[in-house]
């Protein structure tokens, strides 16, 4: 992860890039991201699981025990950074202004034994890997709540369970603008996502 964060700064530094949009379900990725990075000269935003997602410990791999450190006996693991949870002030306190809960925009509506629109696209990216998924997902969510404007470029970290492994830089769209559709009544510009460079990518 050494790596990660000096490629980051580097291609930051080259470009002008100030704000870093980081993916974070524990705040552990969140806490690292801003101990490497500061907030003095990048405005770090945390895209966080949506409220009350809890996971069934006993349908999770062994691996994935391991990493999310899950004590033994548990039968529920929360995730996502809470409106109360000390982790968000923990955050607050170390200068991070942008926490922002979420659903994932390409998870969609579940339909039992079915598929949508959002499904597709989520598991056409994952052939890039989890980590480009992720990062294109949280710059979608962090511009529609208003912490990106459309149309800036940005640098979004994200990856697989705990940890980050991606890096790519983006400019910035909204969900409902991602195909770069919109409607003709609105007065600004549609603006459609657009991935410009893989900075860092250790995903499979």
């Amino acid at each position: 992860m050494d790596e990660l964060f000096a490629l980051i700064k580097k291609r930051a530094k080259e470009l002008g890039i100030k704000k870093i949009v980081v993916a974070s379900s524990t705040g552990d990725s969140a806490k690292r991201a801003v101990r490497e990075l500061g907030t003095k000269d990048y405005e770090i935003i945390v895209v966080t699981d949506r409220a009350e997602v809890v996971w069934d410990v006993g349908s999770m791999s062994e691996k994935m025990r391991r990493e999310y450190e899950i004590k033994t006996g548990a039968k529920e693991y929360p995730s996502g950074i809470d409106h109360d949870s000390p982790v968000r002030k923990e955050l607050k306190d170390m200068g991070v202004n942008w926490i922002i809960q979420a659903t994932e925009v390409f998870r969609g509506i579940n339909i039992p034994d079915g598929c949508n629109m959002a499904q597709v696209i989520a598991q056409t990216l994952y052939l890039f890997g989890s980590g480009t998924k992720v990062a294109i997902e949280i710059t979608l969510i962090a511009c529609d709540a208003g912490a990106l404007n459309a149309g800036e470029d940005v640098i979004a970290i994200a990856g697989k369970n705990k940890g980050l492994n991606t890096a790519l830089i983006l400019t910035a769209g909204h969900t409902d603008e991602f195909f770069g559709i919109g409607f003709p009544e609105a007065k600004k510009p549609i603006q459609e996502l657009r991935v410009k460079e893989v900075i860092y990518k250790r995903d499979c």
